[in-house]
């Protein structure tokens, strides 16, 4: 029963981060910090996980994963109802009437920092819950019910284009110059996300552009899947309002801002270094992976990457385990080392080193070529340092 209650918890950390926005003050970094240690501790405490256990019983997985969308719409809520006028849907007398806390009054000491610690914790958990969650489940294009549940987790944290460009885009363009989410030697984490989004959108559009002109329809027609997201997420962002007025949209924009830099960091972290020939299909070496149990725990086998890119309709749960004479592995585990790309020096100081072994072992001699390239082009002497081609010891 454990190896399907593990994928719980982030429930777990949803929970801190509900009861520290309750109490207030500084306990609104709660959540925020709590996933953040306990990722880190897990990753170096926990270890790897040993063979992928076979699940007799996948539809309480399928709840499981269900269960984030509710969950989420609560955590939502009381996020919200921090800066709303009055006391939102009375949730702070619900609570002084449960427990005796006045949760409104401790409300009234929240400060600024106290706010950006919670829009922190809000924007991670849109990070690490919806995107990660919603795109599992959106890979399951024959599923109604898992479509239904993985656009809704999108809606909520605002992720426009995603079930279009990264199943029928990136999937399909890993590693080519095309390619939207294409993470070059050159670029750290924040030159990635000032280019990387946009880049996605646009993708997005060009492939509903072509499927619709299929049915003669407009570009424009309202079944353009990145319009339908679109217009959920207004959806949500009228309820922002509604509910929480101005302040409530202020705290909701950053929450989104933030979680589109932390999905947008496990992206960059999971191809960034190895290259692949232009008009070459992708194998599995172009996708780093790990075994770490806490990043599987909380990312749902997202960190299988390999197999999840040779086969992305398989479900997380049937992806089998990482072998390092397979496919390359990452020292850290995903979770810390998407968190080090936040600090692009430190995070070179990890992957360069690991970068070059990629040319020496995993690169055909085209492959190196290319890398040669990108590590002379590069602005960082981590990767000019030692060019592909250059010796190894």
């Amino acid at each position: 029963m454990l190896k399907y209650l593990k994928f719980l918890t982030n429930h777990i950390f949803l929970s801190l981060f509900v009861l520290g926005m309750l109490l207030g003050g500084h306990w609104l970094w709660l959540g925020f910090l709590a996933f953040i240690i306990g990722s880190i501790l897990g990753d170096l405490i926990l270890g790897e996980h040993g063979e992928a256990p076979e699940f007799k019983f996948p539809f309480m997985l399928n709840l499981i994963m269900y269960s984030y969308l509710p969950a989420m719409v609560i955590t939502i809520t009381v996020f919200l109802w921090m800066v709303a006028p009055g006391d939102l849907l009375s949730i702070g007398a619900y609570v002084g009437e449960i427990t005796g806390y006045d949760a409104v009054l401790s409300r009234e000491g929240n400060g600024i920092f106290d706010l950006l610690g919670a829009c922190l914790g809000m924007g991670i958990f849109f990070g690490a819950i919806n995107t990660l969650i919603g795109h599992e489940l959106i890979h399951r294009t024959w599923n109604p019910v898992a479509m239904f549940f993985g656009r809704g987790l999108f809606a909520l944290a605002g992720g426009l284009q995603f079930e279009t460009e990264h199943v029928h885009g990136h999937h399909i363009t890993l590693g080519q110059p095309h390619d939207a989410s294409l993470s070059l030697r050159g670029e750290n984490y924040y030159d990635f996300l000032l280019s990387a989004p946009f880049k996605q959108f646009f993708c997005a559009w060009e492939v509903e552009k072509e499927r619709l002109a299929k049915y003669n329809r407009s570009e424009y027609w309202l079944g353009n899947k990145v319009l339908r997201s679109f217009s959920r997420w207004l959806v949500m962002i009228a309820l922002v309002f509604l509910l929480a007025g101005v302040p409530g949209l202020a705290v909701y924009a950053v929450a989104c801002f933030v979680g589109k830099m932390v999905y947008e960091c496990v992206g960059y972290q999971f191809h960034h270094g190895p290259v692949c020939v232009a008009g070459e299909p992708d194998g599995d070496r172009h996708s780093w992976n790990c075994n770490r149990l806490m990043t599987q725990i909380v990312l749902f086998n997202v960190s299988k990457h390999s197999e999840h890119h040779k086969f992305p309709n398989r479900p997380f749960h049937e992806l089998s385990k990482v072998k390092s004479d397979e496919v390359p592995v990452l020292k850290t585990g995903c979770l810390t080392n998407s968190l080090l790309c936040f600090i692009p020096p430190l995070h070179r100081l990890i992957i360069a080193p690991q970068i070059h072994l990629w040319d020496k072992q995993w690169a055909t001699n085209a492959e190196r070529e290319v890398a040669a390239k990108q590590n002379l082009a590069s602005r960082f002497d981590a990767y000019k340092n030692q060019p592909a081609g250059a010796s190894f010891s």
